[in-house]
């Protein structure tokens, strides 16, 4: 047989084999994904028998959540803290992980863990005729990513809500908020993650079916008593590391129900209740 009918043969069969592979391989997957909604619904069964209603719909899965390790960086910072003042400025270390930034526009505190607080002047480059979107823009020229949370206004005082994402998953613990006062930008505070990148630490996240179980078990096991499962969201819990100066992120689920809202630990399934609603 001609060498180039030969490679063609084999080609052939080349593109046979990956096809099969490919058909064989999205069964398995649809397979898998069938198992698991059928796992999901049988959980939810189980729950609504033990007196908890689930909303599906508001339920998010977990994947490719990891727990994250991210220091401290005080470049990152000072870049921060320059961009909200509208110049250079210098970091003054005031010790115990603060770092006070004064310039022309206000001054500018941060702390190890990422509490930041700012004081701005009455200077006509913080006024705002819409302070939503202001608070947005600014938020967005920082580095920042994050989403609008809430709006609050109050004798001629508007405090605009942000929460912050890492890598597109909401950081339930870092939030930032802008006051503004008669149409001018006063002061921000709130814990932001001022880095550029983390760590991944080593967890298996738990899967949906797994976590709704672990979830009534560990209310069952404090007392508790709730009668819907309103929603489930998937993101970050973040905790100040004291040697680093950085954060831990912790992937958690926010799980809202009819009497109180809970972090779900991704990974060990452990719950903690918020004692703010």
């Amino acid at each position: 047989m001609e060498w180039k009918k030969l490679k063609n043969l084999i080609i052939l069969i080349l593109l046979v084999v990956n096809g099969f592979l490919l058909v064989l391989v999205d069964s398995r997957r649809e397979e898998s994904a069938q198992y698991e909604r059928m796992a999901l619904e049988q959980t939810v069964k189980v729950l609504r028998k033990g007196g908890i209603e689930v909303d599906l719909e508001a339920v998010t899965a977990a994947d490719g959540l990891v727990p994250m390790s991210v220091d401290r960086d005080l470049d990152r910072e000072a870049r921060l803290a320059q961009a909200l003042l509208d110049e250079q400025v210098e970091g003054d270390n005031r010790g115990g992980g603060l770092y006070l930034y004064r310039g022309r526009l206000g001054e500018v505190s941060i702390r190890s863990g990422g509490e930041l607080s700012a004081e701005f002047e009455a200077d006509d480059h913080w006024a705002a005729d819409r302070p939503e979107r202001h608070a947005a823009d600014l938020l967005k020229r920082l580095g920042v990513e994050g989403a609008q949370v809430g709006v609050t206004e109050e004798d001629g005082q508007t405090a605009v809500y942000f929460r912050q994402s890492w890598n597109g998953a909401a950081v339930f613990t870092c939030e930032v908020a802008f006051v503004y006062q008669d149409g001018r930008l006063c002061s921000l505070s709130g814990v932001l993650i001022m880095a550029e990148a983390g760590t991944a630490e080593t967890g298996q996240t738990l899967t949906m079916p797994t976590a709704l179980m672990r979830f009534s078990e560990e209310i069952a096991g404090t007392g508790d008593v709730c009668s819907q499962l309103r929603s489930m969201e998937a993101g970050y819990r973040g905790t100040a590391q004291t040697l680093s100066g950085g954060m831990r992120l912790a992937p958690v689920w926010l799980v809202s129900t009819d009497t109180a809202n809970y972090y779900l630990d991704c990974v060990t399934g452990a719950i903690t209740r918020l004692t703010d609603q």
